[in-house]
């Protein structure tokens, strides 16, 4: 069903490459999505540096450099977006909560990292959204421009669909399939990517 998050579906709507099947999301894919598992996380509910709210339920932390839920961000990135290299991280957020309501197949929580980081030496960086469904279904699901602010519309961006890979004003990469309002869902489903109970963790970025 169109605008619905379903089973597995067609290689080209997928958060990861797996065996035997592919997972259906409204994400940014790109030619360059990860073929193998992320490092491992630590899974303590996040309270540590932004507080508990209504629209941020368990609250948020700032990963150190040396967390390894820091490596398995820049991990994910890194695989999706076909680069390597030593990173700028302006800032970084990991939180958790529930996953959208719309979804037809919800995960019973899903673990989420905002990132806003710039590849040394080069003209690539951006503000990327996360999110790990489980072991085998994770990757970036949103891009907005470096310079914007917040988690507002029409700044981030997600994809749906495969397609010849393209590039876009103030997004860094190329990236397939069809682009849509992220924050509102316009576009694709018409509902938000993003759960109400996590907006809050966004605040001030």
């Amino acid at each position: 069903m169109p605008g619905r998050r379903t089973g597995l579906a067609a290689c080209g709507l997928v958060l990861a490459v797996l065996v035997g099947g592919c997972y259906k999301e409204p994400v940014a894919i790109t030619t360059y999505p990860p073929t193998g598992p992320p490092a491992a996380t630590e899974t303590s509910t996040p309270v540590a540096s932004g507080e508990q709210a209504t629209d941020c339920v368990n609250g948020w932390i700032a990963p150190s450099s040396d967390n390894p839920l820091s490596g398995t961000a820049m991990y994910l990135v890194e695989r999706q977006m076909g680069v390597s290299g030593s990173w700028t991280i302006a800032e970084m957020r990991y939180f958790t909560g529930p996953d959208v309501a719309w979804s037809e197949t919800p995960a019973p929580s899903v673990d989420r990292w905002y990132v806003k980081a710039s590849l040394d030496g080069q003209d690539f960086r951006a503000r990327w959204l996360i999110e790990k469904r489980s072991d085998l279904v994770f990757g970036v699901v949103a891009v907005a421009p470096y310079d914007s602010t917040g988690f507002a519309s029409p700044d981030w961006t997600g994809f749906v669909g495969d397609g010849q890979p393209q590039t876009y004003l103030g997004l860094p990469g190329q990236w397939s399939g069809t682009p849509y309002d992220f924050v509102s869902g316009a576009g694709y489903s018409g509902e938000p990517g993003l759960p109400d109970e996590v907006i809050g963790c966004l605040s001030d970025t």
